[in-house]
């Protein structure tokens, strides 16, 4: 018998046909010994084969023809074979096809969270931005309000000079006048009236301590 039937691997899904291509290759003169040989070798190595017993002119029409049934149940063995071959590669490609789905899924969902991380951290920029934006108006309006009190001040100080010229300051006075007055009192040189001249100079003494204490500037 060519083709074994209980072979789940022959290719064949109905016995009826199994079991005809075995009577052909029977009638035929033939054998299982060309399928034998062949059963585990591509198509390519069973139609070379197939080829040089056609091709022998001293081998009998009849055994031909059984070779070429062997070959036919070959063909769907081969074919069988490919197509359990392309059956796990699907497969394989489904796994990795789901695979890259996940990974994607995985990606897309890191992607938008980065995304409002984004957004939040721009945000944050701009709020960051706006706080500088009027801190140094701020500093603007401060430095431009020092400059006007420095100005200010300044002016106020010309114009006291211009108005009082050659002036000096109540503390300045106090301090030039204080010691000659306390070097006269001790050396006597208001001796002619020892009363008066001591009772003037203890009120101007008293008026310089007063000027030292209430400046021009706070009159």
């Amino acid at each position: 018998m060519a083709v074994d039937i209980g072979d789940p691997k022959s290719g064949f899904r109905h016995c009826e046909v199994a079991v005809f291509i075995n009577e052909e290759v029977t009638r035929n003169g033939g054998g299982p010994g060309f399928y034998l040989t062949f059963r585990s070798r591509p198509w390519k190595d069973i139609e070379d084969g197939l080829r040089s017993v056609v091709a022998d002119t001293h081998l009998p029409r009849t055994i031909k023809r059984a070779c070429a049934w062997s070959a036919l149940a070959l063909s769907v063995r081969v074919a069988s074979r490919q197509r359990e071959r392309q059956t796990r590669r699907v497969q394989q490609l489904n796994n990795q096809v789901e695979e890259r789905e996940a990974a994607t899924w995985t990606l897309a969902t890191d992607l938008q969270r980065l995304r409002e991380e984004r957004d939040e951290v721009v945000s944050e920029l701009r709020s960051a931005k706006d706080n500088l934006k009027q801190v140094l108006q701020e500093r603007d309006i401060l430095h431009k309000k020092l400059i006007e009190f420095e100005l200010s001040q300044k002016l106020l100080a010309e114009s006291q000079d211009t108005e009082y010229p050659g002036t000096l300051r109540w503390p300045l006075i106090a301090k030039q006048h204080r010691k000659p007055l306390e070097t006269g009192l001790q050396n006597e040189q208001y001796a002619v009236f020892p009363k008066k001249a001591q009772t003037a100079s203890m009120t101007v003494l008293e008026t310089l301590s007063e000027a030292e204490e209430f400046p021009a500037s706070d009159m």
